[in-house]
């Protein structure tokens, strides 16, 4: 099995299950914002945000240090250092979830009253959300330290299959036989827990770690020291996709919040696309960058890059031709939230799009440079923010972040081309952007035929008529060698569900 095929087979199980995951997700947005109505679904935005940024400090970079170095170890030969490894990294994010959630709780009063909108109910959330945190650190470390084996299911079938689907069917369940209230808290807490202890157990038959062995094992610091400019990295990164949210809350109100929520939450379907690659992708890139095989390394740049952009192109083109359509999934109240959908799905575009080269950095082991781009992003994110927002609402959030983006985009693009000599660039890349031109005026045919039909009929139809004509025009335009490849390892998949979970 080549790389492209190998990259096929691991991605696709990653995107069935980020699709299957974010379905679920966007089901559980949508029934939530007409069941419980635009201030409370603003209540969740803020204190999932608030709690998720924090969790970053708790797990401390260390699921991106896990991976890294267990993707370098051989699961044969190397099972006393990987156990070693593991369990360290467990026993970290254990010790220092446990204290970051205690000072969020201490200091949840204070936040919700002097920086937010006051909420009591915000301030009940925020506390429990909380509570989870320490289950999800751990999760979230441990399904990373499984994908350092190459192997994707165990992440993917807890954190996208289960997880989401644990979700969903307690908050539909608490909504019709508890309350509203419970709909917003039951499900965070059930999901933390139940995806901890299901990680945990597929991570202990790949490593042989336990709980005795995450209680005895020092501190790997060679390990933390990798991490630590990577918590950094990821929690500017985490401050920036939810800044517009925090700082919705702190401009506006709850219900401002609750009306931009659901447009984030549609664009950031795209980053589906993104993460499913770099599940598969980063890992090799280590490898072939500690062989110091960049050549391969820039082939790969500009494959995985393409396949990315192929993809993403249908489904964006769909979110700014008929936000209007898409936006009422969630009810007549979101409408207005429509042209933020177009703005952020250009964000989210760009994000997809560049995020390849972008890995590049972090797998080269250029964690510091990758901190110094996150930071500078993420002051050109507040200042657009405090700009925008207090002058154009939701919009204005939308704009910082599309801004933002775009900026930390092309710098990373620009560098790895500079130290690495690593472009994402080729002329291969013209097919998917001709087919692109042809399905955009395919769509915007159809569209005076089509808008007064039912939401659910007319984005039917327009999904349908995206992916055909895109199709059609690759087919027509030929695949590439590789594009044939990857086929080929999507075939390979077929006998990796009938061995199941093995």
């Amino acid at each position: 099995m080549n790389i492209a095929q190998k990259i096929a087979k691991e991605s696709t199980i990653t995107f069935s299950g980020l699709l299957y995951g974010n379905v679920n997700r966007y089901l559980y947005t949508a029934l939530l914002a007409r069941w419980v109505g635009v201030e409370y679904l603003g209540i969740y935005s803020l204190a999932n945000s608030i709690v998720l940024i924090c969790e970053v400090l708790a797990k401390m970079g260390l699921e991106s240090g896990i991976m890294r170095f267990v993707s370098r170890l051989d699961p044969q030969q190397d099972r006393l250092q990987i156990r070693s490894m593991v369990s360290s990294a467990l026993k970290m994010t254990g010790i220092l979830s446990v204290m970051v959630m205690a000072i969020l709780i201490l200091g949840s009063g204070w936040l919700v009253k002097s920086v937010l909108d006051g909420s009591p109910l915000l301030h009940i959330v925020l506390i429990v959300f909380a509570l989870t945190m320490p289950f999800n650190a751990f999760t979230l470390v441990s399904a990373f330290a499984t994908q350092g084996f190459k192997l994707m299911k165990y992440k993917v079938f807890v954190t996208q299959i289960v997880n989401p689907t644990v979700l969903f069917g307690v908050m539909v369940l608490s909504f019709w036989f508890i309350s509203k209230e419970a709909a917003l808290i039951l499900p965070m807490v059930m999901t933390g827990v139940i995806g901890c202890i299901l990680i945990f157990k597929f991570l202990q038959s790949l490593s042989g770690v336990t709980i005795k062995s995450v209680l005895s094992t020092p501190f790997n610091k060679p390990l933390l020291t990798f991490s630590i400019p990577l918590m950094f990295v990821t929690i500017l990164q985490t401050f920036m996709h939810w800044m517009d949210i925090l700082m919705l809350g702190y401009f506006t109100d709850t219900s401002t919040v609750g009306l931009y929520h659901p447009a984030a939450r549609t664009a950031g379907l795209l980053q589906v696309l993104l993460f499913s690659f770099l599940s598969i992708y980063a890992p090799i890139l280590s490898q072939l960058h500690s062989k110091g095989e960049v050549n391969e390394m820039s082939r790969l740049c500009k494959l995985v890059s393409r396949w990315i952009l192929t993809m993403a192109i249908p489904i964006s083109l769909i979110f700014v031709l008929y936000p209007g359509k898409v936006m009422l999934l969630f009810g007549p109240d979101y409408m207005v939230s429509a042209p933020v959908l177009v703005i952020l799905t250009g964000a989210a575009f760009i994000q997809a799009i560049l995020g390849a080269p972008g890995a590049v950095l972090t797998m080269a082991g250029y964690t510091r440079l990758a901190l110094w781009n996150s930071l500078g992003a993420f002051v050109l994110n507040i200042i657009m923010n405090i700009i925008l927002i207090p002058r154009y609402g939701i919009y204005g959030a939308a704009w910082a972040t599309l801004i933002s983006l775009t900026a930390i985009g092309f710098t990373r693009v620009i560098e790895v081309h500079w130290i690495l000599k690593i472009s994402f660039l080729s002329k291969k890349l013209l097919k998917p952007i001709l087919a692109g031109i042809v399905t955009f005026g395919a769509l915007m045919g159809v569209q005076p035929f089509i808008m007064g039909y039912h939401t659910l009929l007319t984005l039917s139809a327009v999904c349908f008529i995206s992916v055909i004509t895109f199709g059609a025009m690759l087919w027509i335009l030929k695949f590439e060698p590789e594009d044939k490849d990857f086929l080929a390892g999507l075939g390979i998949l077929k006998n990796a569900f009938k061995k199941g979970m093995k």
